[in-house]
């Protein structure tokens, strides 16, 4: 009995010891044909999440602002048809002679319409970065005028003074050799 007691903790061993499998890919929120792996999210996905935290700590702050509860409403670019209908593109959307369904179509533009709203806020930051290096530019322009304005008074002020100089430098020549004419006259 020992033997055959010993057998049946080794089959529960081995069968304890079967490796699990792998974590199964699931379909994204935003995106139901792209599989994702479990803890990772689209990028549409994760501005949307971003955009949804916005909205209720605008909310927070606005209904601590006032006494009368609002009620919320979450807007999600991933849910904008049916939960369970017509979000996944069909094989024989694809393949048919007849052509792709209206499911499609509406597949199709809705992933367009987030490409563009991507694309739009992309351009938006970039028109703003450019209006900021533009201010930069005129700032730095207008520096630069000053700058050389001032480097015309001082070239002004140096032609000056080298005038003055070489006018003082005279005089002096001047006064030296009249000191010494005046004692060369005083000496008998």
């Amino acid at each position: 009995m020992k033997v055959s007691g010993s057998t049946a903790k080794e089959n529960t061993t081995a069968e304890d010891k079967i490796r699990e499998s792998l974590h199964m890919l699931q379909p994204s929120a935003t995106d139901k044909e792209n599989l994702v792996a479990a803890g990772r999210i689209l990028r549409s996905a994760k501005q949307s999440k971003e955009a949804k935290t916005e909205n209720v700590t605008l909310s927070r702050t606005k209904s601590n602002l006032s006494i009368k509860s609002k009620k919320i409403t979450f807007q999600d670019k991933a849910v904008q048809t049916a939960r369970g209908e017509k979000i996944k593109i069909e094989v024989e959307d694809l393949t048919s002679t007849a052509g792709p369904s209206q499911n499609y179509w509406e597949v199709l533009a809705e992933r367009r319409q987030i490409a563009l709203d991507d694309a739009f806020d992309e351009i938006k930051t970039l028109k703003d970065r450019i209006q900021e290096k533009q201010d930069e530019v005129n700032k730095l322009k207008e520096q630069s005028e000053k700058l050389k304005a001032e480097k015309l008074v001082q070239e002004e002020m140096l032609k000056e003074s080298r005038a003055l100089i070489a006018v003082l430098e005279d005089m002096i020549e001047n006064d030296s050799n009249g000191i010494n004419h005046s004692l060369d006259d005083s000496m008998p």
